[in-house]
């Protein structure tokens, strides 16, 4: 099945699913050297496939453990990008906390060795470089709550 990722209207358009994990007072990220910002395990929703499919397949795909339970917190519309390439994202972010087996330091993302997971301290994720800036205000949702927000950078 294809990922929801097309151009359209002189943008990219797609849609996307993350997985805010956290253990304790910290939150898996990911990144690669140089990049100089942080952005959640996740990826691409397919053609045919439920936002709960899609964030099991991402986090298999990307961790090699299976997921612990999920359950959205928030729907991010999310506009970004330079003029040239400037971006439509619709974004679903489910809420998981860290399965026992996931290891408690830096790791490689097992579907694309070039980037890596950490671990960062939640009372640091405003001050850092984290996308989308969304992801503090997903956090703070409350039992059953889903919030929805739009970001235009």
């Amino acid at each position: 099945m294809p990922d929801i990722r097309l151009p359209l209207g002189g943008l990219k358009f797609s849609v996307r699913v993350a997985i805010l994990c956290v253990r304790g007072d910290r939150l898996l990220a990911n990144t690669t050297p140089g990049l100089g910002f942080w952005f959640l395990p996740g990826g691409a929703l397919s053609t045919g496939e439920d936002v709960a499919t899609c964030a099991a397949r991402e986090w298999r795909e990307g961790t090699g453990t299976p997921p612990g339970p999920m359950h959205l917190v928030g729907v991010l519309e999310n506009f970004f990008g330079p003029p040239e390439k400037r971006q439509h994202e619709i974004g679903f972010y489910l809420r998981m906390e860290a399965p026992a087996d996931l290891p408690d330091k830096r790791f490689t993302v097992l579907d694309n060795p070039d980037y890596f997971y950490d671990w960062l301290p939640l009372d640091e994720i405003a001050s850092r470089p984290l996308y989308p800036l969304a992801v503090a205000e997903f956090l703070r949702a409350g039992p059953g709550e889903v919030r929805h927000l739009v970001e235009r950078n």
